[in-house]
């Protein structure tokens, strides 16, 4: 916001915007905890200049977000990243913070080339758990698709509404067809 004050203008700066109650303070601390982390990566990803682990650190942050939306979209899943909230996601903010710090020495040593190697050999893993961690937050969703598919495949048996090993059935009579032959019972 501009304001003229005689003939000097002042600059002032929006107030920092407060993010929006959800009524949940556990999840609105988990939102303000996943921004932060989400922010620390961006920090970190523009900081260490290895390809490799900045390739990394994008799949961190992507797949970050999409855990904390998958949450806040449903709550109900909050208790399942709570591991990942309290000790994978602080852990490997941690290890990359060392890795940069090591890496912004500019000097090479058995300590710093060892551990750097380390948290290098790590991120593969580190990337595959932040997968399986999204994947997990999908397994109820998914059992409850595959009961719904299976249901309603056996309710289009039933109904004679399916096809069946190339045959339809109808709940007055069956067709069936073959290849050069087609029979109709009524």
């Amino acid at each position: 916001m501009n304001a003229v004050c005689g003939t000097v203008e002042v600059t002032v700066p929006d107030p920092p915007k407060k993010e929006e109650s959800t009524g949940n303070p556990e999840l609105d601390k988990m939102i303000k905890d996943g921004n932060l982390a989400i922010s620390e990566m961006k920090r970190l990803n523009t900081s260490i200049k290895d390809e490799k682990i900045s390739a990394d650190i994008d799949r961190l942050e992507d797949l970050s977000a999409k855990i904390f939306a998958q949450v806040k979209s449903d709550p109900s899943k909050l208790p399942q990243i709570r591991k990942f909230m309290d000790y994978y996601l602080p852990t490997t903010l941690k290890l990359l913070n060392a890795y940069d710090r090591m890496g912004a020495q500019g000097v090479s040593g058995e300590n710093i080339d060892a551990t750097m190697q380390r948290v290098e050999s790590m991120m593969g893993t580190i990337v595959t758990a932040f997968e399986k961690q999204l994947d997990m937050l999908f397994g109820s969703e998914a059992m409850d698709i595959s009961a719904d598919i299976t249901v309603l495949e056996n309710m289009m048996k039933r109904e004679g509404l399916s096809e069946d090993d190339g045959e339809l059935h109808a709940e007055s009579g069956t067709a069936t067809a073959g290849q050069d032959d087609i029979k109709l019972e009524l």
